[in-house]
């Protein structure tokens, strides 16, 4: 996207200042979209919908070592309380070369086994996105958290590590805003991590763990773990994939999750491009004479490009929502228009 703007930004905040005090450049960037979408057998309300992000980011030396921030301001800001808060996600990363680089994330998602969570090829949003059916991850999704990444032969590492913060049996995390932390009580805490490379060409793999401790103030949970693994192959204008998650822990006599995710894209030409997808996710029912469920997840999408502007369309459906047999099927339908500048 191209720049709209430099201003000069005279030193990084917080510690970074005592380190170096030359100016930097900050840069920013945006996007609009609009949207007109709807879903049957959920709420519809007005099926227009517009949305806006402008990003901030700039870098600088410190004592040789390239410290990088971004800020980015959305809609609504943040999904909590605050309703003052106008940063919806922020990251401050320092670069030591060979040495890697470290960070803190609210919000971004630079770190970790969130950012191989679902690895098919897309034209465009993964397809469980609005349905409410689940990948099975429970990664701690950079709210507030600390990270290390770094490639050593052809390898490349990235881990998180999540301090604590305040937590339910339904693991929803939250980001508390600027100058904000998680509070007193933090009842839960852990990390993950995910490793990638591309052996030969065209052919990508990974594999990610995690896992999340509770404390003894949170009743009938057991610690959650997760893990995953994703092979993508692209050949020509075809991108294939297939990825598997399983996640185990959590409320009392809560199923465990097995998750299988596959699918197809092609590029029709540089600027057109469609795909199918597939998502099962099996919840293994406690007690003997339970019957595991399969939540089915089928979509498509396309996307077309036009420089600054992007028209994207995605429809997916989902079959016993929550591992549920008598729930009703979801079907979501979407279309986008996006300019980026």
């Amino acid at each position: 996207m191209n720049n709209l703007k430099k201003v000069g930004f005279s030193a990084l905040a917080g510690s970074l200042v005592a380190f170096s005090a030359n100016a930097v450049e900050l840069s920013v960037s945006g996007k609009t979209e609009i949207t007109y979408s709807g879903t049957t057998d959920g709420v519809n309300g007005n099926k227009w919908g517009n949305g806006n992000a402008i990003t901030f980011s700039g870098s600088g030396d410190v004592n040789g070592m390239t410290a990088t921030y971004t800020a980015v301001i959305q809609d609504g800001g943040q999904a909590n309380s605050n309703t003052s808060e106008t940063f919806a996600s922020s990251s401050l990363m320092l670069d030591m070369g060979d040495l890697g680089t470290v960070g803190f994330d609210q919000g971004v998602g630079e770190f970790g086994v969130s950012t191989i969570d679902d690895k098919m090829p897309y034209a465009y949003e993964e397809i469980w996105t609005y349905t409410g059916a689940s990948n099975g991850l429970a990664a701690a999704g950079g709210c507030n958290v600390l990270g290390y990444k770094n490639s050593m032969m052809g390898v490349n590492l990235s881990v998180e590590f999540d301090p604590g913060h305040s937590n339910t049996a339904t693991n929803t995390k939250g980001c508390t805003g600027d100058g904000g932390n998680t509070g007193a009580d933090n009842t839960a805490s852990g990390y993950n991590w995910a490793l990638t490379a591309a052996p030969i060409d065209g052919l990508n793999v990974g594999v990610g763990y995690g896992k999340e401790d509770y404390t003894a103030s949170i009743t009938n949970v057991s610690d959650v773990t997760y893990t995953t693994g994703f092979a993508t192959y692209a050949a020509g204008p075809v991108t294939i994939g297939y990825q598997q998650s399983a996640a185990n822990g959590g409320s009392s006599g809560a199923t465990s999750n097995e998750v299988e995710i596959y699918g197809a894209s092609f590029n029709v030409n540089e600027n057109f491009a469609i795909s199918v997808n597939t998502m099962d996710n099996t919840y293994d029912k406690a007690g003997v004479a339970a019957v595991d469920v399969t939540e089915e997840t089928n979509g498509i999408g396309a996307s077309y490009t036009m420089g600054a502007a992007s028209i994207r369309l995605l429809n997916a459906e989902t079959t016993n929502k929550g591992g549920v047999t008598t729930a009703k099927d979801v079907e979501h339908t979407e279309v986008s228009l996006l300019l980026a500048f």
